[in-house]
């Protein structure tokens, strides 16, 4: 007789690999919406996908980079003092992290860690929305460089500007970096934002570059020593400098600004940390304008009031069951055996595309 053992699957606990979700959808699909609800003021599906990750192998990595990206898109100088929450909130996932030993499946669904994310994601959709502006391209830069260039040559540049003097080195950094620190620190005293966003897009295109000068070693401690000796901490060190000048926010919330952007910076990938550096540089801006007596920009809120993002947690609970439930459907959709011998041929299951579950998963519960 044929013994059947072999063939019986046995129940495994659902999980995520590097191409899918616990439930089944694509990183990126995930990531993507959960941003784009909290664009549009969505905080049921902010929520849900937010849970998508906790629930998710990995996914409490990709959620540091992914909220204050999503920050930076969407809501920006409108309470640039959410970044101190989430830094503050990052240390504390961290530290549950390394208490567990380093079991992300142990921390990563438990009440604490559903609080801050949930506290984070819901400070974000009912924060005052300011959107990014469109930033220029690479290509922008590159049809402005030889003009700009000739231009710098003839002496028809701004001078020398007190924060950029305060970081130049002589001798380490090149000295196309203090040029072009001159030229952005200018239009952000100035509030030129059009040219501000241009010399932001400037350093991450010479970044790239094979000829790129040389800077000074400024990242932080956890970066490698290429990295720390990027060019573009020399950027992110000057509006750290024009903040501390102009008393940018209070002391705190402006060590939690640049220090979430530096905890996430190898998450944020490339267009990650340019948004971010640029809703730095446009919320530093709104700042300087209203420290000036400006009327026609409005003052950054204090953030959405406590009891209000209390209450958008209550649906957590149920949301994280229904999870689990999704989670075990998506598991369980496996070859199904037609008898008991192993000549017997499976019959596949259809299986929704990730792109199919995502749009789906809210019509389906309707």
């Amino acid at each position: 007789m044929t013994s059947i053992a072999p063939l019986l699957r046995t129940a495994e606990d659902p999980k995520a690999t590097s191409k899918h979700t616990l439930c089944g959808y694509g990183w990126g699909d995930v990531q993507t919406a959960l941003v784009r609800a909290i664009g549009n003021a969505d905080m049921a599906r902010a929520q849900r996908w937010g849970a998508e990750l906790v629930c998710s192998e990995l996914g409490l990595g990709r959620l540091e980079a992914v909220l204050l990206h999503a920050w930076s898109l969407h809501v920006g100088s409108a309470h640039p003092g959410w970044g101190r929450q989430w830094y503050n909130s990052i240390g504390q996932l961290r530290a549950l992290w390394h208490r567990s030993g380093g079991d992300t499946k142990s921390i990563r669904n438990t009440p604490t860690v559903r609080q801050f994310v949930g506290e984070a994601i819901a400070s974000l959709v009912l924060a005052a929305k300011k959107p990014l502006p469109t930033l220029p391209t690479a290509a922008d830069c590159f049809r402005e460089a030889e003009g700009m260039r000739a231009r710098l040559r003839a002496g028809g540049g701004v001078g020398d500007q007190p924060a950029t003097r305060r970081l130049w080195a002589s001798g380490v950094d090149g000295g196309d970096l203090k040029t072009i620190g001159n030229e952005l620190e200018a239009s952000l005293r100035a509030a030129q934002t059009s040219r501000l966003l241009f010399w932001i897009t400037w350093f991450f295109t010479l970044e790239a570059q094979p000829d790129a000068p040389l800077a000074k070693e400024r990242g932080p401690a956890h970066l490698s020593v290429k990295a720390r000796k990027s060019l573009l901490w020399f950027l992110v060190a000057l509006l750290k400098s024009i903040a501390d000048e102009t008393a940018f926010m209070s002391v705190d919330e402006r060590a939690g600004i640049f220090g979430v952007l530096e905890t996430t910076w190898t998450k944020l990938g490339v267009k990650g940390r340019r948004d971010v550096v640029a809703a730095l540089a446009l919320a530093l801006q709104d700042h300087m304008l209203l420290k000036g007596g400006a009327m026609t920009v409005a003052p950054p809120s204090s953030g959405p009031p406590m009891g209000a993002v209390r209450a958008a947690l209550t649906m957590l609970d149920t949301m994280y069951s229904n999870i689990g439930e999704e989670a075990r459907r998506f598991q369980l959709e496996v070859p199904k055996l037609v008898g008991l011998t192993g000549t017997a041929e499976p019959i596949a299951k259809p299986r929704l595309s990730s792109q199919d579950k995502l749009s789906l998963v809210f019509s389906l519960s309707r």
